[in-house]
């Protein structure tokens, strides 16, 4: 049985992602990527557009790690955590990582819907709003992201 983290942990853990080199180095290569296709264009190109890309995508992973993984999950009492399922078959496995986004586990034990995930990716993508260039902007735009995120934190968990 895993332990269960007390907001202090929590907020450890989110440190701990935030400074985690390869998220760093993933959110480098990503605004390098938005940077070669123009997206945002509103960022522009050269190494003020690419600078601007870096700083959003930074700001993006820092505000989601914690509005997820400590603002939400304390309050909520929910753990953070994915604990990957490292054996049986691959659709079990997949099943698993799909669910994730919906499911998560309480602290007290048992399973709950994942509230600190989506309210956390919510916020995170409202936050946007403030440093995004006007075109990417707006609720339309906020919800597009968070619609976006879901498939994507499944693939970051299939194993």
């Amino acid at each position: 049985m895993q332990s269960i983290l007390s907001p202090h942990d929590k907020a450890h853990l989110f440190l701990k992602n935030a400074i985690d080199p390869h998220d760093l180095g993933y959110t480098a290569f990503s605004a390098g990527l938005a940077q070669a296709s123009n997206d945002q264009p509103g960022y522009g190109q050269g190494a003020a557009g690419y600078c601007k890309r870096l700083g959003s995508g930074l700001a993006d992973e820092t505000s989601a790690g914690f509005f997820t993984t400590f603002l939400f999950s304390s309050a909520l009492h929910q753990d953070p955590r994915y604990f990957r399922q490292g054996s049986g078959p691959f659709m079990q496995r997949l099943v698993h990582a799909v669910i994730r986004p919906l499911v998560t586990r309480k602290d007290s034990g048992g399973h709950t819907f994942n509230w600190s995930g989506l309210l956390g990716s919510t916020a995170a993508s409202g936050l946007s709003n403030a440093y995004y260039p006007a075109s990417d902007r707006g609720i339309e735009s906020t919800f597009t992201r968070v619609g976006w995120g879901i498939p994507f934190s499944v693939i970051d968990h299939c194993d």
